[in-house]
């Protein structure tokens, strides 16, 4: 890939600064194989047999939001040495809180929360599935509450997410409901790897829908410094996913589920995944996505990110042997798919107009020399 510079201006009267694409693309592919690897982790950490569900956990089913508690408690620690590296504590006191701001942590908090419990519940496939329904839910939220509009693009891309996600379940599609091709609505609420299967689902669901709440409430205060809104960004997440297990907690008391009241006795080798977890998917992946937003347009930037859907599923695949159905095959692509295609779309038209601007640009420069040639003449 031949190196690419984009020019951004810094907004503070500083030099511009010059973006690197083939290092934000690195970079980015870096952070989203991180992002990816979150089932791995999060199975690793909490399984008696780290590839055999039937086994159980070694804690109780809320383990996986204390997972991701500990994972933006890493955030936090990360966005904090990086503040006071960069020197922009000043920045930090300067800027003001927002509802954005926080509910935008808090959202995200929630969605791993939620996202890691689904990976121990139901199939990577499904969890991943249903994540990234997210990007349309922002697209909802954003029609709904800021009244902006849909293009015709958008509405059947939305359809093609739902869609995606009936047979994802395998409500729709090919030997459902003992037809060659059909839709039916009983779900499998277990399996004999995933008892609470149904309620893994709910969780992914969950996930994905907080997801894109996170998504649209970030969408304010773009004037906001990175590093300064990480910080309090990631202490807001921290709330969000403990939220999530003082919830199951109080619901597992009110209703008998002792499963869902917290119970952690890890092993050593538990303990070790739960470090690569909060430190492969914290730190490093959150390091590189720093490094690759400054340096990709948001386009290219939300793209890429995709590339976490392909390394979980090879997780999936070949570390779990969890097959994939083609009835999940096709869901996924079609969700997948559905949330990219307008982006991508944009990507290549705003290529396209950069290519024609420098045409035009340098098209110009040349009628200049050939003018100024003529009046020398």
């Amino acid at each position: 890939m031949a190196e690419e510079n984009n020019t951004v201006g810094q907004g503070d009267g500083s030099r511009e600064y010059q973006m690197n694409r083939k290092m934000g693309t690195i970079f980015m592919l870096i952070s989203a194989t991180g992002m990816g690897l979150v089932p791995l982790f999060s199975r690793w950490a909490t399984r008696t047999d780290m590839f055999d569900a039937t086994q159980g956990l070694n804690g109780s089913d809320s383990v996986g939001a204390i997972m991701a508690l500990g994972r933006m408690a890493m955030g936090v620690v990360f966005f904090l040495i990086l503040m006071v590296a960069t020197h922009k504590v000043a920045t930090f006191k300067k800027l003001k809180l927002t509802p954005a701001i926080a509910l935008g942590g808090l959202m995200i908090g929630m969605s791993l929360a939620c996202y890691v419990t689904s990976t121990l519940m139901t199939t990577v496939a499904n969890a991943v599935m249903f994540i990234y329904t997210g990007p349309v839910i922002c697209v909802l939220l954003a029609r709904i509450f800021r009244k902006e509009p849909m293009s015709p693009l958008q509405w059947v891309c939305l359809c093609i997410v739902f869609v995606g996600m009936l047979f994802g379940e395998s409500l729709l599609g090919f030997g459902v409901g003992g037809n060659a091709f059909g839709l039916d609505f009983n779900l499998a609420p277990s399996t004999p790897e995933f008892p609470q299967k149904m309620v893994g689902d709910i969780f992914g669901l969950l996930s994905g829908v907080f997801y894109g709440a996170s998504m649209f409430f970030n969408g304010y205060r773009k004037d906001a410094d990175t590093t300064a809104r990480g910080v309090y960004n990631f202490i807001f997440a921290v709330i969000g996913a403990g939220a999530v297990a003082i919830l199951m907690n109080i619901v597992g008391m009110a209703t008998g589920q002792t499963n869902w009241i917290t119970e952690i006795h890890f092993t050593a080798f538990n303990w070790v995944g739960a470090v690569l977890l909060w430190i492969v998917c914290g730190p490093i992946a959150l390091g590189c996505l720093l490094v690759a937003g400054r340096n990709l347009p948001a386009m290219d930037y939300s793209t890429i990110a995709y590339w976490e859907v392909p390394v979980a599923l090879f997780i999936g695949l070949v570390v779990f042997s969890e097959p994939v159905t083609l009835n999940t095959a096709i869901g996924i692509i079609l969700i997948v798919g559905g949330g990219a295609f307008p982006t991508v779309k944009a990507m290549i038209q705003g290529s396209r107009m950069e290519k024609q601007q420098k045409v035009a640009e340098h098209l110009s420069e040349r009628l200049e020399e050939e003018a100024a040639k003529e009046e020398e003449r």
